[in-house]
């Protein structure tokens, strides 16, 4: 897409959205909660559900005036919203006015959520639309946020939250924190008219850098038509830029009849305004500003101009980074599938691709260097982005991206450590920052998912007799091509030879012999190491072999069993018992 398109889509999207449904069905949703009885006991929100149409839960609009109600509330004085926290943005700040309204119906939210979660776990799950006018419209985008933690998004529709006319909800991190959610943005649509004050009222008219900072698309309106917009620099800079009248929130500035005009609104006039205009993007910039009232061309607008073409360029930039990322992960999976090559044509060898790369005897080691380097690099980069995210965006990611990680790990790690022994290092897995972080992360994420895996296993095997233990059938089949489900396998294996080569074995180094002994065995009995251990030139052979030669192994041994009665064949065939 070119970048005059991609701005062009702006005004395209925009007449998309007036004469969508969902849009029409929220603001009739409101018109009817205005509509409630006077004399009946006020409720914060009004819920409208009807067959075969989406839920649509509309909050209304409490009395008195916002001016004066601008302040920002740290999140660390509410625990509601700490889940959207990260590392980059661990405190952001929201409207007071808003969450105040939030924290004072929290008992009736908290219900409306949990049935909302509950409805959504149904075979074929409705919509459901969140809304409501001026500061409604803040606590429905509040109350969504909420609701989208609790939703599980791999199974169930994303809510939608339209707001109209409502003021902008919290600071630069709040919106930075929701950014993290990907999945997120795309729920929110902010209707804004040019004439209406309410959403610029916490703006200072001033500056446009402000505390506050709008998320999510905004749909810009004026007589002369609309546009979408999610950058928020712009949206910004046009609350500042376009002049309105305060109003009284209570007469209910109609969003309706907007919505009703712009639906049939023709564009063609603003086309003609442009006409002298030879620079394709230019063109496009100024139309939609045009379609959302920005009419004069000031030397404001123009400078206005100019810092949306440096934002468009940008978005260019972004696309060709996001391409050369896709780039990058092709050219990891053609590494990785070099040291699967590496691994076999060592098998082949008789020793092992640990062994073999920790020798450096082959020209084809020198190149597994260069792409050890580059996928660890890669993977550093990779982990550190995953673990910069909210715990909670990250958890269905990891699920996908583990599998990827785990088998990045159990291949790589071993030649990282093969490169940390030859060079004389010690106690790898103990020793302060000897061990890169991002193996310690995607080890301990993996084995949360593996835990994770394993009470949803045990929750459906409790009406069955005979719960299935041990490894299962196929990890039996395929332990030939496995590798060591422990990355740091021959670390243990690099210091049990250590403990051999001391000479004068203390007890201690004796116990520890045992216990990597023990390690070993229940390694075997659940098939988590890789037959290659058995290749006669492999580090674990040569620990094997002076171990027994020494007669420190004990006579009655499982493992040396194991070793003398073809239990090696045995293993690598998938019939160990």
């Amino acid at each position: 897409m070119t970048i005059q398109n991609q701005f062009s889509s702006g005004l395209e999207s925009g007449n998309f959205v007036v004469n969508s449904d969902p849009v029409h069905q929220a603001w009739c949703a409101i018109e009817q909660q205005r509509q409630v009885d006077p004399n009946a006991e006020p409720s914060l929100y009004n819920e409208i559900i009807q067959p075969e149409n989406p839920i649509v839960i509309a909050f209304g609009t409490p009395p008195g005036s916002l001016q004066g109600q601008e302040g920002l509330v740290s999140s660390k004085d509410f625990a509601h919203f700490e889940f959207l926290c990260n590392k980059s943005n661990p405190v952001f700040s929201i409207n007071e006015a808003a969450i105040k309204l939030f924290q004072s119906h929290y008992n009736d939210l908290l219900l409306l959520k949990n049935k909302l979660v509950e409805n959504s776990k149904s075979k074929t799950p409705p919509l459901i639309i969140i809304t409501g006018q001026f500061l409604g419209g803040s606590v429905a985008t509040l109350f969504t946020l909420w609701l989208l933690q609790g939703l599980n998004l791999s199974k169930t529709k994303r809510p939608l939250c339209i707001t109209f006319g409502s003021p902008l909800v919290g600071d630069e991190h709040l919106r930075k924190c929701v950014l993290e959610f990907s999945t997120w943005k795309s729920c929110f649509l902010h209707i804004v008219s040019d004439q209406d004050h309410t959403p610029k009222i916490f703006m200072s008219q001033n500056t446009t850098t402000g505390a506050y900072k709008p998320f999510g698309t905004f749909l810009l309106c004026s007589a002369s038509g609309c546009a979408c917009s999610e950058d928020p620099d712009f949206i910004s800079e046009q609350f500042v830029t376009t002049n309105s009248q305060t109003q009284d929130p209570n007469l209910g500035f109609s969003y309706g009849q907007i919505l009703e005009d712009l639906k049939w609104k023709a564009l063609c006039n603003i086309f003609k305004s442009i006409e002298g205009q030879s620079h394709p993007l230019q063109a496009s910039i100024i139309t939609q500003l045009l379609a959302i009232g920005v009419v004069s061309l000031s030397q404001d607008t123009d400078n206005l101009v100019r810092k949306m073409k440096k934002h468009e360029t940008k978005l260019l930039i972004q696309k060709k980074k996001n391409s050369d990322s896709d780039n990058k992960l092709n050219e990891m999976k053609i590494h990785m599938a070099f040291l699967e090559w590496y691994k076999k044509d060592a098998k082949r060898q008789n020793i092992g691709y640990y062994d073999l790369y920790r020798n450096m005897g082959n020209q084809s080691d020198n190149m597994v260097t260069g792409f050890k380097k580059k996928l660890m690099n890669y993977w550093e980069d990779s982990v550190t982005e995953v673990e910069n995210k909210p715990q909670l965006e990250g958890a269905h990611f990891r699920v996908r991206w583990l599998y990827a990680g785990t088998n990045y790990r159990g291949m790589v790690e071993p030649l990282h450590i093969a490169d940390y022994y030859k060079d004389g290092g010690k106690n790898y897995q103990t020793a302060a920052g000897k061990r890169p972080k991002h193996f310690t992360l995607l080890e301990e994420w993996y084995q949360e998912n593996q835990e994770k895996e394993k009470k949803k296993k045990q929750e459906t095997q409790k009406q069955e007799e005979k719960p299935e233990s041990g490894p299962s059938k196929s990890k039996r089949e395929n332990v030939g091509s496995s590798l060591n489900d422990d990355s740091c396998f021959w670390a243990r294996v690099e210091e049990a030879l250590i403990l051999l080569k001391n000479g004068g074995l203390t007890t201690d180094d004796k116990r520890k012999l045992k216990e990597f002994e023990d390690y070993v065995w229940n390694a075997l009995k659940n098939y988590a190491v890789s037959p290659e251990i058995f290749l006669k030139k492999s580090s674990f052979m040569k620990w094997w072999n002076e171990y027994e030669y020494k007669g420190i192994v004990e006579s009655s041994s499982l493992l040396l069993d194991f070793m003398k009665n073809g239990g090696p064949r045995e293993y690598e065939a998938g019939k160990f018992t």
